[in-house]
């Protein structure tokens, strides 16, 4: 058998070759992942595809990080993008509908599929059933929904109102506005008119801004603050105008004229799609026949939870988001589900 010498004065220059023609092509994929990624940015970005450039401004702008936007335009150039209000409700729309004479058990789960999301309605017959849960860490930490769900023996749930972000933390300890669970006022400001997304004693889900002498007046019994509206008196109340938030996970919030809440989640963010606007969600809600209907806080604070597993998991990769209120599905004896 013959032996080969490797003559290591002849390999090593061409070792060093190799690896020196390696980090060149490494450098050239990097620089021109950089370029594409920089071409691609300032195409949407000043581009002639005004729509998507409003899509992805308004996804920022609504985003936790709305500031990262502020460095490519100027104030003047951003206004024309500005979101509408999440306060954007009608007012002083006294509502009495009274669905104390439902007493369907029952709940239907309907599943939403698109190309660019996908999601489920949870249809909860009896309105009643429905109420506001909040972390049990108020003013310091939230909780998931699921855990919200889990300490309430409860069937399920979605994410409900906003939290604010102290110092960039978002911990979901703070509910944004007026919070009431069970009849109890939780927290928020009760001398100024608010966006309030409620439901009264007798199942009316009320949306709208409002005092909270008119909520008590009204009788609503658990409430967070949110928006914008979406459908009124079974019509569309955003219109045409998407409000400018861009694509994102949304969750919603509707009812039917039989009095049914209609808990909406949208995914986005993932393998399940890129998210939905707002205009998404209200075509939703008025397909499944929501008279009235509001938007939920979305991102990833969205999700939907039934029945010990997520019709809807959060696109956050970290997991479940630690929010500081959501809407509750009570559970009964003997329910049936569809």
């Amino acid at each position: 058998m013959s032996v080969v010498k490797i003559d290591k004065k002849d390999t090593l220059p061409r070792r060093r070759k190799r690896r020196k023609k390696k980090g060149k092509l490494l450098g050239i994929g990097i620089l021109l992942s950089i370029y594409v990624g920089l071409s691609t940015a300032a195409l949407v970005l000043y581009g002639p595809f005004e729509h998507l450039r409003s899509t992805v401004i308004g996804a920022v702008l609504t985003s936790r990080h709305p500031w990262y936007i502020e460095y490519f335009y100027s104030p003047t150039a951003l206004a024309k993008y500005k979101p509408v209000g999440m306060d954007k409700m009608s007012e002083g729309d006294m509502r009495t509908d009274n669905f104390s004479d439902v007493h369907d058990d029952g709940i239907e789960v309907i599943p939403i599929e698109e190309k660019r999301y996908n999601g489920s309605l949870l249809v909860v017959k009896d309105p009643k059933r429905v109420h506001v849960a909040v972390t049990k860490h108020i003013n310091n930490v939230g909780q998931t929904v699921s855990e919200m769900v889990k300490d309430a023996n409860a069937v399920g749930g979605i994410n409900a109102g906003g939290f604010y972000d102290v110092k960039g933390k978002g911990t979901g300890g703070i509910p944004m506005g007026i919070t009431i669970s069970r009849g109890k006022y939780i927290s928020g400001d009760q001398s100024v008119r608010q966006p309030v997304i409620g439901i009264t004693e007798q199942g009316a889900l009320i949306i709208g801004k409002y005092k909270y002498e008119e909520i008590k007046e009204l009788g609503i019994q658990d409430a967070i603050s949110f928006g914008p509206q979406l459908v009124k008196d079974g019509r569309p109340f955003l219109g045409e105008d998407d409000g400018s938030w861009g694509i994102a996970p949304r969750s919603a919030i509707g009812q039917r004229s039989d009095g049914a809440i209609l808990l909406l989640a949208l995914s986005g963010r993932g393998s399940d799609g890129v998210g939905a606007t707002l205009l998404d969600c209200e075509k939703i809600m008025l397909d499944n026949g929501a008279e009235f209907a509001a938007n939920l806080d979305g991102g990833y604070s969205s999700e939907l939870y039934y029945q010990g597993d997520f019709l809807v998991a959060p696109s956050n990769p970290l997991g479940e988001r630690y929010v500081a209120t959501s809407f509750i599905v009570d559970g009964v004896k003997n329910s049936v589900e569809h």
